[in-house]
């Protein structure tokens, strides 16, 4: 039986701890040239990460993937949990980004504005990068960004709690999904209104809800999660769509591009309106991401069974 995201999940806090360790007495560009054997150590031994793989590529390309395509997806996904805690660390600088010619310039005037926004972000490419960015004031903002980010603290919350040992001053406050509710939703639309940023992941269905949109991805059905675009129709804020992608998937000295996608779904609608305007926002969702898979396919790090 596959295993869902939250239950591989669970197996990696220890595994972040050894890189924190590590992270403090190697240099960063060592520790980027160390994770390609290590992403190699375990694309050789991790039989259930290969199947994944393969399957996840083999819907990206279209044909049966070969095991050296396999092998640098792994190896991208061991590079990337060093480069998410270098995020953090103040390693990367705001020089390492080159931002598109996209929504991105709407996105900097919303927050310039101080007008709140929702960020949708997914697992391909850095997901902690912005908010590492943003709670050393480096967002590329006249403004220093307020990041709330929303996540399932059983899962997530030995990480967090090892990148307080290494940025005492990050800016965002956590917010578990156990703890979604109506006194939530006017938290959040409180630090909307005071020009706050919502960060959330929706590519991960929730660990405690079997409610869930079925949504075309790669040739077939995926469940994505019901809650994140609720939340998105509920705050009706600006939201968007941002992924930070290294320029090269093997890199041990990496740059990245900063993509942003603006949603234009609002829900300035009636109730039963809203249901569909939810659909069309997940849908929009995947199939950005989707578009993005094809770009850089060795850089979306969902490794369990997507379609299962």
């Amino acid at each position: 039986m596959s295993k869902q995201w939250y239950e591989v999940k669970q197996q990696h806090n220890l595994g972040y701890r050894i890189i924190f360790f590590l992270m403090k007495i190697c240099p960063a560009p060592a520790m980027r040239f160390l994770a390609i054997p290590v992403g190699f150590f375990y694309f050789l031994f991790g039989k259930g990460t290969r199947a994944v793989s393969r399957n996840y590529l083999s819907r990206c390309f279209g044909r049966k993937a070969r095991s050296g395509e396999i092998a640098r997806h792994i190896i991208s996904f061991a590079l990337n949990l060093i480069e998410n805690i270098q995020s953090w660390m103040g390693v990367f600088s705001f020089e390492d980004l080159r931002w598109q010619n996209d929504d991105i310039s709407d996105l900097v005037e919303d927050i310039n504005a101080g007008r709140g926004t929702v960020i949708v972000i997914s697992h391909l490419g850095n997901a902690q990068m912005l908010k590492g960015l943003a709670s050393l004031g480096e967002s590329g903002t006249k403004r220093k960004v307020s990041v709330t980010t929303i996540s399932d603290e059983n899962i997530s919350g030995g990480f967090y709690t090892l990148l307080s040992e290494v940025n005492h001053d990050y800016s965002f406050n956590h917010i578990s999904t156990d703890d979604i509710g109506p006194e939530t939703i006017l938290l959040l639309q409180k630090r909307l209104e005071e020009g706050g940023t919502i960060v959330i992941a929706g590519d991960r269905v929730s660990a405690h809800t079997s409610r869930n949109l079925e949504v075309e991805f790669f040739g077939g059905k995926a469940k994505f999660p019901y809650g994140v675009f609720l939340m998105v129709a509920l705050l009706d804020a600006p939201t968007y769509f941002v992924s930070g992608l290294r320029q090269k998937d093997i890199s041990v000295r990496p740059r990245y591009d900063m993509l942003a996608k603006k949603n234009p779904v609002r829900f300035d609608c009636p109730r039963k309106e809203r249901e569909e305007r939810i659909k069309e926002t997940a849908r929009l969702y995947a199939e950005n991401l989707e578009t993005l898979c094809k770009l850089h396919p060795y850089q979306w790090y969902n490794f369990f069974d997507f379609w299962a």
